[in-house]
């Protein structure tokens, strides 16, 4: 008597990080860090445990979260040249990359002394408290003029949702969107 089989149920794909490399990415154009995986594909066999039925290393791109397979003829290249965190943060500091937000200016979200998950509403309060401050009519600073522009400036792109998202990604900042509950459906 031969027992059926169910094939794939219970697929999943496991990522198994393996550190970082910096790359120009082929959709965004921005250099900087990708995370480097090795991304597999498991399968669950009815009354058979899980069993790897694919495997290949995969990069991402931090800044527009695009993934790409890497050829199998060019793992061993890519693994070569695979960097560990701490590795990375040397490399980027020395390189001096704005991508990051470790230039020495300071982010939009610093300037208003803001969190960068902060809400529209958030950050409109913190503009407001702010301009009090440094209005150029009432502040007695002389650097009022130059830091209310600032905040200004500030403001407008954080407060426009694509202007945001673009700013975002430019500091090196990712937001995933994130997935669908049973219940939102």
């Amino acid at each position: 008597m031969v027992l059926p089989l169910l094939y794939g149920l219970g697929a999943k794909d496991f990522l198994e990080p393996k550190g970082f490399l910096l790359l120009t990415c082929q959709k965004c154009k921005s250099t900087g860090p990708f995370a480097v995986f090795d991304s597999k594909r498991k399968v669950t066999l009815y009354s058979i445990p899980t069993i790897s039925v694919r495997e290949q290393m995969v990069l991402e791109c931090r800044s527009c979260t695009q993934r790409f397979a890497v050829p199998p003829d060019m793992r061993q290249a890519f693994l070569d040249q695979v960097l560990t965190e701490p590795e990375l943060l040397a490399r980027l500091r020395n390189a001096s990359i704005a991508s990051i937000g470790n230039s020495g200016e300071r982010t939009y979200y610093q300037t208003l002394q803001v969190d960068p998950a902060a809400d529209p509403e958030v950050i409109e309060a913190a503009f407001r408290r702010l301009a009090m401050k440094y209005h150029p009519d009432t502040s007695s600073d002389p650097e009022a003029a130059v830091r209310m522009r600032e905040i200004i400036e500030a403001r407008e792109c954080l407060t426009n949702p694509n202007r945001r998202l673009s700013y975002d990604r430019s500091i090196g900042i990712v937001r995933r969107t994130p997935g669908l509950r049973a219940e939102d459906i």
